[in-house]
């Protein structure tokens, strides 16, 4: 028996003609259903395109300025942490299993970072250092450290100590036979190699003042200073009595009232350089009061969460701050800040007063130093370990 051939085509025609036939049958009925059908085509169609365009929004809005917001975070910091593709890696150390699934071979006796010290309630202190410089195109000593500070954290207890070095302090200069201002050590790093180097000799230099464990050092140039204040919307700082500085800057006069009030990026610049007027230690808690301030303003609501703020700090920071924390270690960091108390924040600033534990005298060349007491700095290193005493 021959096997009947099956036309695809004719099939299909059946089957159409079927419909037809049925849909006739329904008489007055089928046209109301077709009315129904065509509006309802219609419905679709229109539902589809909002769809599409609601799509389009969202991909401009959102997937787009993502994208790029990506791209520049990676750009960034990358140039600040000089490391390649550091949001990836960022990201990957970020995720919840990426200590076990990342490190299937773990080394023996491999030491804790900080951070996972940190995040296992093992660290008793730790401890930042920032440097402040003018920058690498100003002809006026612009990678020397017109600001050195040490923020020390309580992980366990919150609590938060400030502690600035006076730039004319008379060090060892690290993997140098000489002495010289504290304010060169990261210049000799650079000049040795690059700015980490910088980062790494100025890190060595504080420990060996403070008797601290240096864990991180930041350094940010007057730019992005400057430019980080004006995206914040200024900040906000309060005076015990009015200031003034008419002599030290070409850029002109400045002049703050007592009491509360909001500065903007170049009148905070201006507050923290002055020192003609008063001194460098008087510099220096200015310098603790305006870091406070932006630490406050960085944290309240909607600076972080607001995606053009972000994008304008990035290109802020890119060429303007190096540190030597990568950025899941940055994450983690700010983590911790959010949690500090600000409230009572311990501060010294090591001076000439009676208590200062320093005193002013001359080198070689005749230029003015600052000495620790007793010429070591065991009290200096004392005072620093016991501030939360």
């Amino acid at each position: 028996m021959d096997k009947k051939q099956f036309n695809i085509k004719e099939i299909v025609g059946q089957n159409d003609q079927y419909d037809r036939n049925d849909w006739s049958s329904y008489g007055d009925k089928s046209s109301q259903f077709n009315s129904f059908k065509v509006k309802h085509k219609k419905n679709r169609k229109k539902l589809f395109r909002k769809t599409a365009v609601v799509f389009c929004v969202l991909a401009f809005f959102i997937i787009i300025p993502g994208g790029y917001m990506a791209y520049k975070a990676n750009s960034t910091f990358d140039m600040m942490t000089g490391e390649k593709n550091s949001l990836i890696k960022g990201f990957i150390k970020m995720l919840p299993f990426s200590g076990s699934f990342f490190q299937i071979f773990p080394i023996e006796d491999e030491e804790e970072s900080t951070i996972e010290k940190l995040k296992k309630n093992k660290l008793d202190r730790l401890n930042v250092l920032i440097l402040g410089i003018r920058g690498v195109n100003d002809p006026n000593g612009g990678l020397l450290s017109d600001t050195i500070m040490v923020i020390s954290l309580e992980p366990k207890t919150g609590k938060i100590a400030l502690i600035s070095i006076p730039r004319d302090l008379y060090v060892e200069m690290p993997h140098h036979n000489f002495k010289n201002k504290i304010n060169e050590v990261y210049v000799h790093g650079i000049e040795d190699e690059n700015w980490k180097k910088g980062l790494k000799y100025s890190e060595e230099a504080i420990a060996d003042v403070t008797g601290l464990d240096i864990h991180y050092a930041t350094s940010v140039d007057f730019k992005a200073f400057k430019e980080i204040i004006d995206t914040f919307g200024g900040v906000t700082i309060t005076l015990d009595k009015p200031f003034s500085e008419r002599n030290q800057f070409a850029e002109g006069i400045i002049e703050l009232p007592a009491g509360r009030q909001v500065i903007d990026g170049d009148t905070a610049l201006l507050f923290v350089r002055a020192r003609f007027s008063t001194s460098d230690f008087d510099r220096a808690k200015r310098q603790q009061q305006v870091l406070l301030a932006i630490k406050e303003k960085a944290f309240s609501l909607g600076v972080l969460s607001n995606p053009a703020k972000i994008i304008s700090i990035l290109n802020s920071l890119g060429n303007h701050v190096k540190t030597d924390a990568e950025l899941w270690e940055i994450k983690e960091l700010i983590v911790l800040m959010q949690k500090i108390n600000t409230t009572d924040v311990k501060r010294k600033v090591f001076d000439t007063s009676e208590s200062g534990l320093l005193y002013a005298s001359r080198d070689d060349n005749g230029s003015y130093i600052l000495l620790p007491e007793g010429d070591d700095f065991g009290k200096m290193r004392e005072a620093c370990r016991s501030i939360f005493q």
